[in-house]
């Protein structure tokens, strides 16, 4: 690490978890390492770090470990899935606690501080929102009944793959952490649209009769995805414009 003290890096694995958020800042410096993509920006005079990580733990840490400056903070945030039976699409989640989803004891505590500027931030833009613990995982969780015996395993109220590997990061290198998560499937959602049927859409267009009913899942599911996903970033643009007033996030 080179640099010291930006306000607060803010760490996305998707862009289309990040892109309703980048559309607001300025952006001054972009750079890659592997396939991160990290951003150095400006919103309303305060200095941030933007990354796009990859989805996956692995890439997630990967990110932090070759970040270029020295954060005073770490903000994972992004989409989850519901573990809990009173978890519900479109809820925000405040992780108080992380844990793999295969080491239930290895639980990591968010930064105290950092979780109630989050939670205020949400209180005052009217989010209903949980402080609970976050399971990371390092691939999809989609069977109902796996997402139950996640749940009853780790504790946890949603599940990603990138905030305990973030936690863990941020742990190792003293930086306060925490999570920022929206619910965008619970344990009765349908399963995801297939994949397969998508790209044979783009790779044989003169079949479009027999995979026009995949495709229309697909742009149903990507629609709705795209509103959950704007939920998170009222939530950040309060959490950056109160540090400079209640929260100084610098000085955790």
């Amino acid at each position: 690490m080179h640099r010291e003290n930006p306000l607060l890096c803010i760490v996305f694995a998707m862009g289309i978890e990040a892109y309703p958020f980048l559309r607001r800042v300025e952006v001054k410096r972009r750079w890659a390492h592997n396939r991160a993509i990290y951003r150095q920006a400006f919103f309303e005079g305060h200095s941030l770090v933007i990354v796009r990580s990859g989805i996956g733990p692995a890439r997630a840490a990967d990110a932090i470990r070759h970040l270029e400056v020295r954060p005073s903070a770490i903000l994972s945030v992004g989409t989850a899935g519901g573990l809990a039976p009173d978890s519900r699409i479109r809820d925000i989640v405040v992780a108080c606690e992380t844990v793999f989803g295969d080491q239930p004891d290895g639980i990591l505590k968010c930064s105290a501080e950092l979780v109630e500027a989050i939670s205020d931030a949400c209180g005052t833009e009217g989010l209903q929102f949980r402080i609970a613990r976050l399971a990371t995982v390092s691939k999809a969780v989609i069977n109902s009944d796996h997402r139950r015996q996640l749940h009853q395993l780790t504790g946890g109220h949603a599940v990603d793959m990138e905030s305990h590997a973030v936690a863990l990061e941020a742990s190792n290198m003293g930086i306060p952490f925490a999570a920022l998560r929206v619910i965008s499937d619970d344990v009765n959602s349908p399963p995801f649209p297939e994949p397969r049927a998508l790209k044979e859409l783009w790779r044989r267009p003169t079949q479009l009769p027999s995979t026009l009913p995949a495709a229309m899942k697909w742009i149903k599911f990507i629609k709705n995805f795209r509103k959950t996903v704007e939920l998170l970033h009222p939530a950040l643009v309060r959490l950056i414009r109160n540090s400079g007033k209640s929260y100084e996030l610098s000085a955790l």
